[in-house]
């Protein structure tokens, strides 16, 4: 099983082009039109459903337990995840948002276990705790 992090946007994006970033990318990786369908109608109300692509870490071990027992993998998530802060900051237009949902594929319509609300012009990253099943709202 692979854990899979989409992202909701308000406008389509060409894939394989321009939204690629050293550390993160907007790309289809594990999932296909059925997941991605379940998710749209379980968590997003953003109409066009994509996969974030994380090069290096994911951003779902931003959390305390990796924080206290396994502190390189925390550094890394939180640099792969304050990457994506900087690149959807070039790419949501000011006042717009995006939607990310992180689960194992095949669970995307499971219940949300957690919900993050993260404004990109005033990023608290040290505050952020993401794991599995979470949903989290970036609003440029």
């Amino acid at each position: 099983m692979s854990m899979v992090t989409y992202i909701g946007l308000n406008f389509p994006v060409k894939l394989y082009e321009f939204y690629k970033e050293d550390e993160v990318e907007i790309n289809y990786v594990f999932s296909d039109e059925e997941h991605r369908n379940v998710v749209k109608q379980k968590h997003f109300s953003t109409p066009y459903i994509y996969e974030v692509f994380e090069k290096s870490k994911t951003i779902w071990q931003i959390n305390e337990y990796q924080k206290i027992h396994s502190t390189h993998n925390y550094e890394k998530s939180k640099k792969t995840f304050q990457h994506l802060c900087l690149f959807l900051k070039e790419l949501l237009p000011q006042g717009d948002y995006c939607e990310i949902y992180i689960c194992w594929l095949g669970e995307e319509g499971a219940e949300r276990e957690d919900y993050l609300k993260i404004d990109l012009n005033n990023l608290q990253i040290e505050t952020i705790e993401i794991l599995e099943k979470c949903f989290i709202r970036i609003e440029n």
